[in-house]
């Protein structure tokens, strides 16, 4: 992340309690989205993904945060010549699921799923998730088990708001960081994703925790490409893709559509 972002970051992460509920005060939201009521969940999963053609092409709505405005950014490079996969880049730095009076994402992703009408929504949200936050007006600290609770409600509520709009679900998971206290945060958060994708019918959850690790398991900025050679990944924040690390990624996630909804993008 930017040094600005890194400094919104770490305002965010340390706003005191009573600056947290005044801001929601002022902001007229009142209870933060996992509050609201939920979106039923549906019985089964959205209807299959068709190849796409030049008759029908495919609306994929990507959304998420600074990772997943860089994942955006390899989508481009990975499948930008390919005529018939339309991607819609909807990602916000320094969003997430933590922070709804910064950034309310369930508002706004039912307002892009009755404008865009997707049939693949792709979220990589979550760097910035990892921090205490306020739910019906009490403080929830990272890491027990009440916010692991409330976090889950919200990562269910998007899920569920994409597939009954009848849209498949990519939710691809978060990558090992340089810092290990932020790698543990990202393990948190993963174990979450990829439960309640389990439980969503039309979701899938996408692991890159080794996509962007060595073979024994811990983090580089340098990994060897396709060709075996080595080429930096990471950017020295130790958080953020390189180039050559967003169509890494990208690759994963064409792979990963392959795979989970049998269509072929060249």
């Amino acid at each position: 992340m930017s040094r600005d972002q890194a400094r919104r970051r770490a305002l965010r992460r340390t706003a005191p309690v009573a600056a947290l509920l005044a801001m929601l005060a002022a902001s007229g939201l009142g209870l933060p989205a996992s509050a609201a009521r939920p979106v039923p969940a549906v019985a089964k999963a959205p209807a299959p993904i068709q190849q796409p053609s030049a008759s029908r092409p495919l609306v994929l709505l990507k959304i998420g945060d600074s990772l997943g405005e860089e994942l955006g950014f390899g989508l481009r490079d990975v499948v930008g010549s390919y005529p018939y996969v339309h991607v819609l880049q909807e990602a916000v730095g320094d969003s997430g699921l933590a922070r709804p009076d910064f950034y309310n994402w369930p508002v706004h992703l039912a307002a892009e799923l009755r404008q865009f009408h997707p049939a693949a929504v792709v979220v990589l949200l979550g760097g910035d998730d990892g921090q205490d936050f306020v739910d019906r007006g009490r403080i929830v600290h990272f890491g027990t088990a009440l916010w692991r609770s409330v976090y889950s409600s919200r990562v269910a509520q998007m899920m569920d708001e994409a597939t009954a709009a009848g849209a498949r679900v990519l939710w691809v998971g978060l990558p090992i960081m340089s810092s290990p206290v932020l790698s543990a945060e990202m393990v948190q958060m993963n174990t979450i994703y990829a439960h309640e994708a389990a439980l969503h019918a039309g979701v899938t959850f996408l692991a890159t925790w080794r996509l962007f690790a060595t073979a024994q398991g811990a983090y580089s900025a340098y990994l060897p490409d396709a060709s075996g050679q080595t080429v930096l990944m990471r950017n020295p924040d130790g958080v953020h893709f390189s180039g050559a690390g967003d169509d890494r990624l990208a690759t994963a996630v064409v792979r990963a559509m392959d795979r989970s909804w049998h269509i072929r993008i060249p």
